[in-house]
Parts: C-alpha cells; sequence; structure tokens
C-alpha cells in the first residue's frame, strides 16, 4: 500500500469514527469506552510501524512467485482481469480468515481483532502486528495465475478498505444487499461468541463464499463481542504476544511430544485428552457479560488523548518517511512511539511502573526528533518544540498521579487467554 495513501487514510479513518461516536452520544448508546478505544487503535498504530518491514517481504514473496511462476500474464488494462482478481483476491481472503480461526498458529495472530467486547469503528483498527507474516502465502495463486503484484496491492486495499465500515452497531440490515456482500450484520455475528456464531462469517466483501462453503449464519439477535477467554488487559503489547505465550505454556503442559507438536496446529478449542479434552463453548447473554474494565479511565483521559495526538503525528512521519530512511532510522524512531502504547494500558491498568517508563519514553522522545533534525533547516524549531513538549508532557504525567498512590492492578485484572 502506498506510504502517501496510508497517511491519507489516516484523517479519514478518524473522521467516521468521529461521526460514529456522535451518533452513538445522540442515541444515548455508550458504545465506546475510552481505554477499549485507545487499545483498538494502538493496536492499529502497532500495524503500521511492524507493516513497514513486514509487508515489503510479504510483498517480495508475492513477486518472487510470479515472477519466476506464473503461467501467464494478465494484463493490467484487462477489465475482466480486474473483475476476476476482485473476487480471486476475496476467495483468497476467505481462506486464510477461516484457516485464521481453526488453527492456533494463525489464530495467535488474528485473535488480536477479536479482543475487543466492544463492536464499533475503533474495533476495525485492532490489527494484528504480525499478519503479514502469514497471510501473504494464501494469495500465492493468484501470483500464478499471472496477476502482476501492482494488480495485487490495488485490489487488497480495496479488499481491506471496504472491511472497515462493516465494524459498527449503527447499520442494521441492509436488505437485498445483504445477500450477496458482507455487511455489518454479517459481520457482527462474525465477532460474537455465542456458540451459534462462533466460526461464521468469514467473508471479506462477498458473503457468497460463506454461502457455498457452509459457514453463513444470519444475526438473529445481537452478538456478545470478544473472545471466548477475555484477555482482560489493556496493553496492546501484550494483546499480541498473549496467545503465543497461552501456546507456549499449552504446549509445555503437554504430556506427549506429539500433542506438544499438535497445538499450534490444531484449533483453539482443542486440549490433549491428558488436559481434559476439547474444551466447551459456553452459552452466553449480552445481560450477563462482565466488560473487562480497570476503572483508571478517567484521571489519564485528557493525557492519554493529547499523548494520542503526538503519537499519531509521529506515526504518520514514520509512515512517509519509509521510502527514504534507513531500516536502522526507522527503528529507533519506531521504539519510543511503540512504547507509548504501551504506557497508555499501563496508565489505565493502574501500573505503578507506568509513569517512571512515560518519562523515559518523553526523553527518548525528544532526543530521536533532535538526533533526527540536526543538520537540518527544520533544527531551529524542531529541536526547541519536542524539548518544550517533552517536558510539558512529563511534568503533566507526574503532576497528576503520585507514584504511590496508583493502585495495585486487583486478581480481576489478571491477563487471561483467549482461546
Amino acid at each position: 500500500m502506498d506510504p502517501v495513501f496510508v497517511a491519507a487514510a489516516i484523517p479519514l479513518f478518524f473522521l467516521l469514527i468521529g461521526v460514529e461516536l456522535l451518533v452513538n452520544v445522540r442515541q444515548g448508546d455508550a458504545r465506546y469506552q475510552l481505554a477499549d478505544s485507545i487499545t483498538n487503535l494502538s493496536c492499529g498504530i502497532g500495524q503500521q510501524l511492524f507493516d513497514v518491514f513486514l509487508k515489503l517481504a510479504a510483498l517480495a514473496g508475492y513477486s518472487w512467485v510470479y515472477e519466476r511462476l506464473r503461467l501467464t500474464t494478465v494484463p493490467v488494462q484487462s477489465v475482466v482481469g480486474w473483475v476476476v482478481l476482485l473476487f480471486g483476491v476475496d476467495l483468497g481472503y476467505y481462506v486464510f480468515h477461516r484457516a485464521s480461526h481453526r488453527v492456533n498458529l494463525l489464530w495467535a495472530t488474528h485473535v488480536v481483532h477479536h479482543q475487543s467486547e466492544e463492536y464499533n469503528l475503533s474495533v476495525a483498527l485492532r490489527q494484528s502486528w504480525f499478519y503479514p507474516l502469514f497471510d501473504w502465502v494464501f494469495y500465492l495463486p493468484l501470483a500464478i495465475a499471472g496477476f502482476p503484484p501492482l494488480m495485487f496491492v490495488a485490489v487488497k486495499t480495496l479488499n481491506i478498505l471496504y472491511q472497515f465500515w462493516i465494524h459498527t452497531r449503527a447499520v442494521g440490515k441492509l436488505g437485498p444487499l445483504e445477500w450477496v456482500l458482507n455487511t455489518p450484520s454479517h459481520h457482527r455475528v462474525h465477532h460474537g461468541i455465542d456458540p451459534k456464531y462462533i466460526d461464521k462469517n468469514y467473508a471479506g466483501v462477498f458473503i457468497i463464499w460463506d454461502k457455498l462453503f457452509g459457514t453463513f449464519q444470519q444475526e438473529e439477535q445481537e452478538p456478545v463481542y470478544g473472545t471466548v477467554k477475555p484477555l482482560q488487559s489493556w496493553n496492546p503489547l501484550w494483546a499480541n504476544v498473549q496467545a503465543w505465550v497461552e501456546l507456549a505454556r499449552l504446549a509445555a503442559k503437554s504430556p506427549r511430544w506429539s500433542d506438544r507438536l499438535r497445538v499450534w496446529f490444531m484449533p483453539p478449542e482443542w486440549r490433549p485428552a491428558a488436559l481434559g479434552g476439547t474444551v466447551r463453548i459456553p452459552e452466553v447473554s449480552r445481560a450477563a457479560q462482565r466488560k473487562y474494565d480497570t476503572g483508571q479511565g478517567s484521571p489519564w483521559a485528557a493525557y492519554v488523548i493529547v499523548s494520542f495526538v503526538t503519537v499519531v503525528l509521529g506515526t504518520t512521519g514514520f509512515i512517509l518517511a519509509q521510502q527514504r530512511a534507513a531500516v536502522s532510522t526507522l527503528v529507533v524512531a519506531g521504539i519510543p512511539l511503540l512504547a507509548a502504547l504501551a504506557t497508555w494500558g499501563a496508565m489505565f491498568e493502574g501500573r505503578r511502573w507506568a509513569i517512571p517508563v512515560e518519562l523515559m519514553r518523553l526523553a527518548a522522545g525528544a532526543a530521536v526528533i533532535l538526533w533526527l533534525a540536526e543538520g537540518t533547516s527544520w533544527f531551529p524549531i524542531a529541536a526547541p518544540v519536542a524539548l518544550v513538549l517533552s517536558a510539558a508532557m512529563g511534568i503533566w504525567a507526574v503532576s497528576g498521579s503520585r507514584l504511590q498512590e496508583l493502585p495495585v492492578v486487583s486478581g480481576r485484572q489478571r491477563r487471561g487467554g483467549s482461546a
């Protein structure tokens, strides 16, 4: 995806989220929760930072297969070719998406997208940081069929963008469109943890794949959202590695070596017979659901929102600079941005280490800006702005909470699995 296009799409995403939020406020329906939304968006920011490195490798893999193994060449000017590719990409997405729910190795990455217990447009941006390591393999038949990388990237981008708007509760059923397209109603089902909704409606754009392959489920009542075993954390770093840790622990507990290997390739509900066998999906209801809430959001709301704006601006610059900056420079610049995501979660969870780490992050961020600006014409402006902003945010963070008054996270907030 072109960096300029990605950077330009960021304000559009936030505009649409703002519109949905206003609609929810007018309807008196609390569908956004600050800590949850910030965590969703933090996962999205982290995804963009990692994508700079991982998507290039994935595209290189597709291009390598196209150059050496393609059976023919589909002309870029072929209208029929574009139409076929539109359906081909969506079918590839369906297969990958379905595999991501039925193979633990893939579920460990995809689960990030399902961890939110809300369902709104911010959830669309809650994506795994490691997705590009796996999904590109499922599109290689398109490379062999002769679809050029440029065409593939363009159509895959459209496929991803389409899926943004279906992450909403504000849109009901859409009549005849429900027969062919993936809609908010269909995708709400996919995010449900009700037993009848589990592993249904994998489609990206066209719901016809689910109807053809027996995975379609109509929305009968509003789902209960989240994962069967809740994450119970606002830390996006933990959200992206938690499932891997759980799988490693499960493998270590398995008495047989064959089961230690099978763990990674079996469905999420599978357990070795010695550990109790298959996990049953429990019945749930919206009335009985207790959503994760540490109660630490309000004291930090203003600080996190201001900090979030600065990190979004920094991430935008990071994305735009990826084609001309050295990899080492991008790594150094990305560290303070990633650290911010962790400290916001720590603040929301009342972690004692939140303020010290945030102060170190602010100092590191200012140092990176000074390093990048050194010797450039904008150093006289960037240097004082970075130093003043970092100092002001640091004073705000310290004055906003005394370390000894931060409560220790209670037992109900312990990190859990999500299988």
